[in-house]
């Protein structure tokens, strides 16, 4: 990790503003700390080094990682993603009696039992807004990556990801999931599903993809287009 001190500030004076408007120096080769403003010149990084900003301390920005490995992980999320939604969560069974349900079947019994909100809420923390997040990113990584172009509805995408990827929560269901299953041990058989094995996978996944910034994306699109 690159510490601050490699970072020198730079001020930008009236003249400097100047020069940039005239061209002389490419707005590309600066960046700007998104808590404080304070300008730096941008420099290249090693895989894994961050640099941090001298004022405040809040990370200016990373070396992103590699587009085919975060397109093979986009990829593999969206299959675990549709094996998870098309398997039961769990099974359970009680004198005799077993039931199951999908994550979908547990949104539309929150419907049945008068609990739409919480069905809404499901949906759209746990399906919805994952599936989205995988689409969006496959379709951006897809054309830069194989077809070396810059996606026509790349600014709405990454709006999109900016303004929803906070909303997906498949590890918090997750958790309540293992939350509820111990509690039911002692009192009926608990046989774990497919889908269970799938979310936790996916959960990993989700957790490294969203680790990539949506601002490191666009710098890097932009280092390889241009």
């Amino acid at each position: 990790m690159r510490e601050p001190s490699s970072y020198p500030p730079v001020s930008v004076p009236m003249n400097q503003q100047a020069l940039i408007q005239k061209g002389d120096i490419a707005p590309q080769t600066l960046v700007a700390c998104e808590e404080c403003d304070t300008l730096y010149h941008r420099i290249q990084l090693t895989q894994g080094e961050r640099a941090y900003c001298l004022c405040c301390g809040a990370e200016l920005y990373r070396q992103s990682k590699p587009f085919s490995v975060l397109l093979a992980m986009v990829t593999t999320a969206l299959i675990v993603f549709v094996i998870a939604n098309s398997f039961p969560i769990v099974k359970v069974e009680l004198q005799g009696n077993d039931s199951q349900t999908t994550l979908l079947g547990a949104a539309w019994a929150m419907f049945h039992a008068g609990q739409g909100p919480v069905g809404v809420l499901i949906l759209i923390t746990t399906f919805v807004v994952p599936l989205l997040d995988l689409l969006l990113l496959f379709y951006v990584l897809s054309s830069v990556h194989f077809f070396k172009v810059r996606p026509r509805y790349l600014v709405a995408a990454f709006r999109t990801l900016f303004l929803f990827r906070t909303w997906g929560m498949v590890e918090v269901f997750l958790i309540g999931v293992l939350v509820t299953l111990v509690k039911l041990v002692g009192m009926v058989v608990v046989i774990p599903g497919v889908a269970l094995w799938g979310f936790s996978i996916l959960s990993v996944l989700l957790v490294y993809i969203a680790s990539v910034k949506v601002k490191d994306l666009w710098d890097e699109i932009d280092r390889r287009l241009t």
